[in-house]
């Protein structure tokens, strides 16, 4: 299904403003008409999966807006009654500094709402073209996700046109990460302190480096404060 990430950062002192103007959009007509699916999140203080730990990105990263399209729904209908709806945001946002993605959500392991969501901004190494990247990450490298206890495993895939598009109708940055790679998870203490965990962590690190440029890619987890799909 298509989804839109929007990772915002907020002006100076209007953190709570923001975070109050993207609480209005749980029952916006866009919203309810369209059937929606809506989830907000913070940044987890002391978050101890944030990679890399000087990112510049995660220290500006205030709040982030997921919205799922039901399947068959295409996105370029919505866009303009998307920038009504998420107008009322922008008077609270650094735009300079916020990021939006478009792509394609697709579940691989899924139990339920969550606490926590774990995302992982993953950029190709040069040598691999976006197909042979793609082609390794969802039919090999997925098993990690999959091994991974105490989680529910997805895959975004990022479409760049789509991104940019929607990056300038709303006046803010483009990711340009190939994907996310996401964990939803309720206890961050209890995830790191499997046995299993220790075990797969470093493998999918080693697997990692054949396929992903690493030195650029960002990792962060945030706590959902608001989930329609809990509601």
């Amino acid at each position: 299904m298509a989804k839109i990430v929007l990772y915002a950062s907020a002006a100076s002192g209007k953190t709570e403003g923001l975070i109050a103007a993207a609480r209005a959009l749980t029952d916006c007509k866009l919203v309810t008409d369209q059937k929606l699916q809506l989830a907000l999140m913070t940044p987890l203080d002391g978050d101890p999966l944030s990679v890399p730990a000087d990112s510049k990105f995660i220290a500006r990263l205030d709040l982030a807006i997921e919205i799922l399209l039901p399947w068959g729904q295409p996105l370029k209908p919505l866009l303009s009654a998307l920038k009504e709806t998420l107008t009322p945001l922008f008077a609270a946002m650094d735009l300079a500094n916020s990021y939006v993605l478009q792509g394609y959500h697709r579940v691989f392991k899924e139990s339920g709402p969550k606490a926590l969501r774990y995302h992982y901004l993953m950029y190709r190494r040069e040598d691999f073209g976006r197909a042979d990247y793609l082609d390794y990450y969802v039919h090999n490298h997925y098993q990690f996700g999959i091994k991974t206890p105490l989680i529910d495993y997805y895959q975004t895939y990022i479409s760049h046109e789509s991104t940019e598009e929607l990056a300038a109708l709303l006046g803010v940055n483009a990711i340009n990460a190939e994907n996310i790679s996401e964990l939803y998870l309720d206890s961050m203490e209890a995830f790191l302190s499997t046995d299993v965990m220790a075990e797969v962590g470093p493998a999918a690190a080693v697997d990692e480096a054949k396929f992903v440029d690493r030195d650029n890619s960002t990792s962060f987890t945030m706590e959902v404060i608001y989930d329609s799909a809990a509601s």
